[in-house]
């Protein structure tokens, strides 16, 4: 039985939700480049879309319109989707060469994995990969194990990453369910994990796409500790500039990745680093 959530909808979003999604659906319907199509009335509790690649149908949680608008970014918009960069092929290549050469695993981090929807496209698009899906908020990430379950190629830590392993709690849990911000606490409800002990962690496998969305908490990531960016051939982070207005909450991360030699690209809300030599 599907069940409706539209009490969590207003009369607006519900109506503008209604027209995006049918407007989606014949677009993306009868273009070729256009990936996903959506196959439900859009304040249903679960999603049905089309992948037209894998010729496969995903089924999508979610509990509001946050969660409707995270998956117009992540699949009907392709946010991350990286055929759009001459660099592609490269990218790819490194990809496919991990696992036919190298004979190993590319490992993909989700930091800020909110519900999994990322998670979930990398999972698809890249499907011999492993991935970790990292989210502090204990309802986001069980929303995120249902929006991926069957997926033994996929790992979640209930934590955040920062450049030190310490603890962490959630600063303010009246704000929306993708806005969650964290503080350093010495009793915390979580733990803040470092990248350094992930990838010690997960060794065996090649470091390949690193995705960063953690709210501001970017500033603290990149404060110290940062000789894991370079291993990533991909790095794809959101900045909260806008959020945090007269912080210069990006200044630590422009200045580390000012100091590599690397591919600046944007795209939406998203910058896209990627290694000058990827091997």
């Amino acid at each position: 039985m599907i069940k409706r959530i539209g009490n969590y909808f207003s009369l607006r979003e519900k109506l503008i939700s209604l027209v995006y999604v049918s407007l989606i659906f014949v677009r993306n319907t009868f273009l070729k480049k256009k990936r996903f199509i959506p196959l439900s009335i859009p304040f249903f509790q679960k999603q049905f879309i089309f992948d037209k690649l894998n010729k496969e149908f995903l089924t999508i949680n979610i509990r509001d319109y946050i969660d409707l608008t995270m998956i117009y970014q992540i699949f009907y918009n392709e946010d991350y989707d990286i055929k759009k960069f001459i660099r592609h092929e490269e990218i790819y290549e490194f990809y496919s060469s991990c696992i036919k050469i190298k004979k190993k695993i590319p490992l993909i981090i989700d930091c800020g994995g909110n519900i999994g929807l990322a998670t979930k496209y990398f999972s698809k698009t890249f499907f011999q990969s492993k991935i970790v899906c990292i989210e502090p908020n204990e309802n986001n990430i069980d929303q995120a194990k249902k929006n991926n379950k069957n997926s033994p190629n996929i790992d979640f830590l209930k934590a955040a990453v920062g450049s030190v392993n310490s603890e962490g709690k959630i600063d303010d849990y009246s704000r929306p369910n993708s806005m969650f911000q964290v503080t350093i606490k010495k009793k915390g409800d979580f733990p803040i994990i470092s990248i350094n002990s992930i990838l010690k962690r997960y060794q065996k496998f090649v470091p390949f796409i690193i995705k960063i969305d953690i709210e501001g908490f970017e500033s603290e990531l990149f404060s110290k500790n940062t000789e894991w960016i370079d291993m990533f051939p991909l790095v794809i982070i959101e900045l909260h500039d806008w959020m945090l207005p007269k912080t210069a909450n990006s200044h630590n991360f422009l200045k580390e990745i000012s100091k590599l030699d690397r591919d600046f690209l944007y795209f939406n809300e998203n910058i896209f680093s990627i290694k000058k030599i990827i091997n």
